[in-house]
């Protein structure tokens, strides 16, 4: 019956997901590009699972759209939306927008992780790559406030599972060219989702000499974002931003966790014609 179910899923969402198918400094407000954006970014960042201490990387940024459809890489997306209309990271499309509501749709591929480096991790199974569909909703509260819900599911059927992402966020424009938000957020996950990747199978416990540990589904973060943008002139974005994430309930206890409370920050420059 599960895989029945898990099937049914991942072609709900393949199908959805199918058929979404001058340089100088005069004042300009953000808008999206219709041709492409290209950028980089210093980020300092940790992970929840392992042991790893907090990283610093230089990480590219791209975008472009086709049509109806975006191409975009994480920050990229943001760089892209108009006032609180955001863009999923990966291959994305609008389906439908209309009275403050927002239905998007997007692939995006997973890198899974490594289990071979990291000592907490030493002999358990890797997390594998795989190619997630994502269907978001969007809703205007206020004339500064939006939520959004959006829903990934692991369509290769690789141990991903489901999760949601849930939000609500606060926009403050500074000026014409910057602005300011505040974002809270939760993440839930199933039992496979959070097995897959706080859990220790029966199998990998007997193979390592470690104690078995399952998950249920539930509650697996929740998080705060603070980011700034601004537009230096009709042709360059500056942007950077602070988070924190604290582990919740069973995910928190894993003993595959290194840190229940991580945080990053984020400095970058991007070019987009117009």
């Amino acid at each position: 019956m599960s895989d029945t179910r898990a099937r049914f899923t991942r072609c709900l969402f393949v199908s959805l997901c199918v058929c979404a198918a001058a340089q100088a400094a005069e004042p300009v407000v953000l808008e999206a590009s219709r041709d492409y954006l290209v950028g980089a970014s210093l980020v300092s960042s940790a992970a929840h699972v392992g042991q790893t201490e907090q990283r610093l990387s230089l990480r590219p940024l791209w975008a472009f759209q086709l049509g109806r459809f975006r191409f975009a890489t994480g920050r990229a997306s943001s760089l892209l939306s108009v006032g609180r209309d955001t863009v999923d990271p990966g291959l994305s499309t609008v389906l439908v927008s209309a009275n403050g509501w927002r239905f998007t749709s997007s692939l995006r591929y997973d890198e899974g992780r490594r289990s071979d480096a990291d000592p907490l991790l030493a002999g358990l199974p890797d997390v594998r790559d795989t190619l997630r569909g994502r269907v978001s909703a969007s809703l205007d509260l206020g004339p500064r406030w939006s939520g959004s819900v959006s829903g990934s599911q692991d369509l290769l059927g690789r141990g991903g599972g489901f999760y949601l992402n849930t939000g609500v966020s606060y926009r403050y424009p500074v000026s014409e060219q910057t602005y300011w938000d505040l974002g809270l957020g939760a993440v839930w996950g199933t039992d496979l989702y959070r097995q897959t990747h706080y859990g220790i199978s029966s199998e990998a416990a007997l193979a390592t000499g470690r104690t078995p540990y399952r998950l249920g589904g539930g509650w697996e973060r929740v998080s705060v974002g603070w980011n700034m943008t601004s537009a230096l002139n009709s042709r360059w974005v500056a942007f950077g931003g602070l988070n924190l994430s604290q582990l919740q309930g069973e995910a928190a206890q894993s003993p595959l966790v290194g840190r229940k409370v991580v945080y990053g920050a984020t400095v970058g420059l991007a070019y987009r014609s117009r």
